[in-house]
């Protein structure tokens, strides 16, 4: 059989193993500390504490939201701004993202603290409940500044190719938050619950000064430039937002309408107890939205260089990866209820019977959870906001409400619960049937509806193993590609040359000999022109500052004389970090 170009999905699969793990992590941290912060509240204050971060949680995730919107709506726009090669208009999108923030700070801070009896009104509870509430509310707008800034780091840090670092600051915030909590809130210091506002205010704001500290100083592309004012731009960002601040608006609704129903069937001892389900459950959907985040950005640039190909292969990977992390946590949660209560100090034998039955409803929910948050993050990506917004939407109110005023009037706190498996089932029927509308309406889509009518005809893409016969045999063997897209002679003979010598050059310089990897190789045709892009997960190498460095040492003449001849008949070479790893592009 004779032996053809494929590719494999190793450089995918290390691209994406780097985001997940860290995004993931990031996730976890962010989580586990609020997590931890209401077991510390639990452990000092009792269920009365716990009850009151139920009613104040509203408050903070429209802070959430805010951020959200500005920081991770900017991150989606710049990252299509990275696949088109265009880094003038990403450092506008980041120097407007920042000022947005900044207006949005001032604005906020003055509202808030403006209107705080009117929010405590509108929250809920009343004697020692509302007392806790007032004072956690007070303390968490004064330090809000630092939750709506700290989303910029977060996100573009991951643009950049470092989502290490976006990792590093959800643990350092998360650790200095627990930390500060316990402190603030023993009895050494015996600040009871304003002390956990303040823990997380100093938290926040210490984080995002160090992470705005590594995008000016740390990063090559995320610098404030001068903005040309533009409406579109910002509406670019609000739109591409806007899925990521529907998710913590409705969430905010969501605990609006069960705590109020729980008060309404009387059930107040219930309060603790869907604090205990609200954070187990940001715990377990922080994985999912971990696994779709680092999704979004390695999408995002296909998207912009129009790879379908490859986004197909990765999203493949990452419903994998977070189909098996979502039912190892599922089983978790089922099967081990009492260890939560006891974590969260709930003692009263009605609440902790209750808990069960509720941790069982949530570890079924996120099972359907999980393909809904995939496909909401994946959709806002391939801009299809409005199918991420229904997604949404559906699952935390269309569907939800009415389950839980259904299902909680006839059952009771029980069907509260159930209504949270309901809602994600619901939802994830009707997206699928919504999908498969759009694409009898839309022949050319693909079920990831990525458009197929333009695919295959002018490109190909493959894998190279680092040795020098495979090298030599994808520059032959390019050349049946090369005649078959009309590509003259001339250019087939640059093609085929520029992958030999380029290849041989990062092989020697970039890669382990003894560790078998692989090179990916896209070549597109462009009217006239054809781009050669090559990518690997080497040590970083820029052939292009490696020719110019060396050109004029006589010893290294015929270690370079490859990359002279290509970037003397090449119209444009280019080299830049992607996703943190090498990308060379030659265009012909």
């Amino acid at each position: 059989m004779e032996r053809e170009l494929k590719q494999n999905n190793f450089f995918l699969k290390t691209v994406y193993g780097k985001y997940v793990i860290a995004s993931v992590l990031s996730m976890l941290a962010a989580s586990m500390s609020g997590t931890i912060d209401t077991v510390i509240v639990g452990r000092f204050l009792g269920e009365t504490g716990l009850a009151a971060m139920s009613l104040v949680s509203p408050v903070y995730l429209s802070y959430y939201t805010i951020g959200a919107v500005i920081g991770m709506g900017a991150s989606i726009a710049g990252n299509l701004y990275i696949g088109k090669n265009d880094y003038e208009a990403y450092r506008q999108v980041f120097t407007l993202s920042f000022w947005m923030t900044a207006a949005v700070c001032a604005l906020t801070t003055i509202a808030a603290l403006l209107c705080i009896e009117p929010l405590l009104l509108l929250l809920g509870g009343e004697g020692l409940v509302k007392e806790y509430a007032a004072d956690y509310l007070f303390w968490y707008i004064v330090g809000g500044s630092g939750t709506l800034f700290i989303y910029l780091p977060l996100n573009f840090l991951k643009c950049e190719g470092k989502p290490q670092v976006s990792s590093f600051l959800f643990l350092l915030s998360g650790g200095i938050n627990v930390l500060l909590t316990w402190l603030f809130m023993s009895p050494v210091c015996g600040m009871g619950m304003k002390g956990a506002s303040i823990a997380t205010g100093i938290s926040m704001n210490l984080t995002a000064i160090i992470g705005l500290y590594f995008l000016f100083c740390r990063t090559e592309n995320t610098r404030l430039v001068k903005m040309r004012p533009t409406i579109r731009m910002a509406g670019e960002i609000l739109v591409c937002g806007s899925p990521n601040g529907c998710n913590n608006l409705l969430n905010a609704l969501k605990i609006l309408l069960i705590n109020g129903m729980i008060l309404r069937i009387d059930g107040a001892v219930y309060l603790p107890v869907f604090s205990l389900v609200k954070s187990v459950s940001d715990l377990a959907t922080g994985v999912c939205i971990g696994v779709a985040s680092a999704l979004m950005p390695i999408v995002g640039v296909f998207l912009g260089e129009k790879d379908g190909g490859s986004i197909r292969r990765v999203c493949r990977r990452a419903m994998r990866v977070g189909g098996i992390l979502t039912a190892g946590l599922s089983a978790m949660i089922a099967l081990f209820p009492n260890m939560f209560c006891f974590l969260f100090n709930i003692t009263e034998s009605s609440a902790r019977e209750g808990s069960r039955g509720a941790m069982v409803w949530l570890a079924v929910s996120l099972l359907f959870a999980f393909p809904n948050l995939m496909m909401s993050g994946y959709f806002n990506t391939i801009r299809r906001p409005m199918l991420s917004n229904l997604i949404l939407s559906l699952r935390l109110l269309v569907y939800l409400g009415p389950a839980v005023l259904l299902l909680g009037s006839f059952a009771g706190a029980k069907g509260i619960w159930m209504s949270l498996a309901a809602a994600d089932m619901l939802t994830l029927g009707t997206v699928l049937l919504v999908v498969k509308a759009i694409r009898r309406r839309s022949p050319c889509l693909d079920r990831y509806l990525l458009d197929t009518s333009m695919e295959g005809e002018s490109e190909i893409s493959f894998s190279v193993r680092n040795t020098v016969e495979d090298i030599m045999f994808a520059s032959n063997k390019i050349t049946d590609f090369c005649e078959s897209s009309g590509l003259g002679v001339k250019k087939t003979m640059q093609v085929s040359l520029a992958i030999e010598e380029m290849l041989t050059v990062i092989i020697t310089y970039c890669m382990d000999e003894e560790k078998e990897q692989f090179i990916d190789i896209r070549i597109v045709k462009i009217g006239e022109d054809v781009l050669l892009r090559i990518r690997n997960s080497g040590k970083i190498f820029d052939p292009v500052s490696f020719y110019e460095e060396n050109r004029e040492c006589e010893e290294m003449e015929e270690r370079v004389l490859g990359i002279k001849m290509i970037a003397g008949t090449a119209k444009k070479i280019e080299f830049r970090e992607t996703f943190g790893m090498n990308n060379l592009m030659i265009r012909f």
